[in-house]
């Protein structure tokens, strides 16, 4: 008798060996199910590369904007155009000036934009943004150490030069505290009480459009021993110490021409100073009781 051999046959799904036939419609979801996973991973790879790309797009803005700044305070401490320089100095780090301001004395403010590069889906992140402010410190004092007639701390702009003028008030000729006080951006070693600063460096900008230099300044704020010494050295040409304008931080003496009657940038300083708050005295005029064509006042609100 001899021996048949049969064919070993496979039965789907007995899980005892051989091979397990899968029906169509399972292999068809675990290849959709595979490929939801790797287009989900690459979503996913792709948001983050998107997130990557544009936290270093803020950051090169940033950067942009801290040079920005910078170079604009620089160049209006040397009499320059401060936001010309700004934005030529944003424009070579990348990046596009959006605005410039001067809000304050020598202090320069630039808002930049920087493109993102990033393609498809996520090109519609759009721009990074950044901004930045460069200058010296505004004078202030501590929170919760303002006496009476004190103003709060904050830059130094027309709008509180009523405030500036009444703290002013409150303290003697000449001894003035550092906080009402600003430095004059074009001229240094000079400073003048905050809102006359201001003011003052609106009319450089005007007088340096008009004669291509800045506001030649020789005297601006004395402290009262400095009054002294003026009169002891001037004799009845100066005002007698405690006295002065120069101690109210309001009066500055000019050259550059503007010193002598007549020329073109008195001419000019007549026309003009007066729409910037300053003025020439009568008893300094030429026919005042001490001719000084050099010497300019401020008043608050004029």
């Amino acid at each position: 008798m001899g021996l048949r051999r049969t064919a070993a046959r496979t039965r789907d799904g007995d899980g005892l060996g051989g091979t397990v036939n899968r029906r169509p419609a399972e292999r068809g979801a675990g290849t959709v199910l595979a490929l939801g996973i790797i287009g989900a991973v690459l979503v996913l790879t792709g948001g983050l590369a998107a997130l990557g790309a544009a936290q270093n797009g803020r950051g090169a803005a940033q950067s942009a904007a801290d040079l920005g700044a910078l170079a604009g305070a620089a160049a209006l401490r040397g009499g320059h155009d401060a936001c010309a320089t700004a934005t030529a100095a944003v424009a070579r780090n990348g990046s596009e000036a959006t605005s410039c301001t001067v809000p304050a004395v020598g202090v320069v403010r630039v808002e930049v934009r920087r493109a993102v590069a990033l393609t498809g889906r996520w090109s519609s992140l759009g721009a990074a943004r950044a901004d930045a402010r460069a200058g010296p410190r505004s004078a202030r004092v501590g929170a919760g150490q303002l006496g009476a007639g004190q103003v709060a701390p904050g830059p130094a702009t027309p709008g509180r030069s009523a405030g500036l003028a009444g703290a002013a008030r409150n303290h003697r000729n000449g001894e003035l505290p550092s906080r009402l006080l600003c430095d004059l951006s074009f001229a240094p070693g000079q400073e003048l009480r905050c809102d006359a600063a201001v003011a003052i460096e609106s009319l450089n900008v005007a007088f340096r459009a008009a004669f291509g230099r800045d506001l030649a300044v020789r005297g601006s704020y004395r402290s009262y021993a400095a009054q002294v010494a003026v009169a002891a050295s001037k004799g009845a040409l100066a005002a007698p110490p405690g006295t002065s304008n120069h101690g109210w931080g309001e009066a500055i003496d000019l050259g550059g021409g503007i010193q002598y009657f007549g020329t073109a940038e008195h001419r000019w300083m007549v026309a003009n100073a007066g729409a910037y708050g300053w003025i020439h005295p009568s008893w300094a005029g030429p026919g005042g009781s001490k001719p000084e064509a050099w010497h300019w006042e401020y008043r608050a609100g004029s």
